[in-house]
């Protein structure tokens, strides 16, 4: 996009243009109706006790795969939607077809104070984490908070080489249902928090079907119902 500019130039105007750079990061509100479809579903899949821990990084006892992913698709078609077209206007460039997802992974995470995730990326095209539950304790904490980080409990987000003149970091404190959407290779961490209580949060990656072999498509297809894996319908 290009703007004009008075300045003490001889012709007085300039006209300049700005460069999107690195990662389309997006944070947008759930409805409060998928908030509390979430919040049970997550608290169901803890009581089965199914352990994710050995395919993440963090450094959090109770990550749990998640009970029922096939309640999150119809949801999530309208959120892709909403982060193609943010990803359209920050590229300036509008898709040569319209991407088809399938959603690959799902956890609940149950972060409690001294846990984190250290920086990391994931697999797929896109990744995602919804905050379901911040404890008032926590919010406090970050409140009274002095520091120049993220601060305790916040999520950041890394790119590129470290340069005054580069943005190469950013950071937020979420609030309750709060979701971010981000390229998958993108590195990011969460801090921990001295502060009791436990946080909820579900994560999650999605891929695009022409991306999938035959195999991991079959893989990923076998625990999502035939009338609802495709989250574009």
């Amino acid at each position: 996009m290009e703007k004009t500019i008075e300045t003490n130039m001889p012709n007085k105007r300039a006209t300049y243009g700005i460069y999107n750079w690195g990662p389309c990061v997006l944070k947008i509100k759930i409805s409060e109706e998928f908030h509390q479809l979430l919040i049970k579903e997550a608290n169901e899949s803890k009581k089965e006790e199914n352990l994710y821990q050995d395919k993440l990084a963090g450094i959090i006892k109770e990550e749990y795969k998640f009970r029922d992913r096939s309640l999150f698709v119809p949801y999530f078609s309208q959120i892709l939607g909403v982060y193609d077209e943010a990803w359209q206007m920050w590229k300036n460039q509008k898709h040569e077809r319209k991407p088809e997802y399938l959603l690959t992974a799902l956890w609940a995470n149950f972060q409690r104070k001294h846990e984190f995730n250290p920086p990391h990326d994931h697999s797929d095209q896109l990744s995602f984490v919804i905050y379901l539950s911040i404890p008032e304790s926590l919010k406090k904490e970050h409140k009274e908070f002095k520091g120049k980080s993220s601060g305790p409990g916040g999520i950041s987000f890394l790119y590129g080489e470290g340069d005054r003149q580069a943005i190469t970091y950013q950071a937020a404190f979420p609030e309750d249902r709060d979701m971010f959407i981000f390229p998958a290779w993108c590195k990011h961490y969460v801090a921990p928090f001295e502060s009791d209580g436990t946080r909820i949060s579900v994560s999650g990656n999605v891929a695009e079907k022409v991306s999938l072999n035959q195999i991991r498509k079959k893989e990923i297809e076998e625990w999502l119902p035939k009338e609802i894996e495709d989250v574009n319908e």
